[in-house]
């Protein structure tokens, strides 16, 4: 039997991460919620998830950190980081890809599409690398 996947979700607004936690259940996942930055740096390192959803606004400290912080450890560099938030402006985007996000959704979004990023973001995790094709 497959172990069950871990997402920590960090998110400051209750009735959000309600909402995340309890769809994300229903699809399978056993999910840990934190309520600002270092709570987020806390439950990454203390559980090792396999994906963390990352809002960006965050109290204590900013989801960029908390994302730049993740992606430069050793030991978190290749769990995937969904940037889910409402900072919707390119730059915004830019700078969240730059600190080494896997993806970014803006709020509103539809919780469909959030659960299939998800399981494609994990899909790519554990996918087997590519050898280099020979010549």
């Amino acid at each position: 039997m497959q172990r069950q996947k871990i997402v920590v979700i960090a998110e400051d607004e209750p009735d959000a991460a309600k909402l995340l936690e309890f769809r994300l259940q229903r699809s399978g996942f056993r999910t840990i919620v934190a309520t600002n930055g270092l709570a987020a740096l806390n439950e990454v390192f203390e559980h090792k998830p396999d994906l963390l959803i990352l809002d960006l606004m965050l109290p204590q400290m900013h989801g960029f950190e908390v994302c730049r912080l993740l992606k430069t450890s050793a030991v978190t560099r290749r769990m995937p980081i969904l940037l889910l938030t409402a900072l919707a402006m390119p730059e915004d985007k830019l700078r969240g890809f730059g600190r080494g996000a896997d993806d970014y959704m803006t709020k509103p979004f539809e919780m469909s599409e959030l659960v299939a990023r998800v399981y494609a973001l994990l899909r790519r995790a554990t996918a087997p690398a590519e050898s280099p094709a020979s010549p």
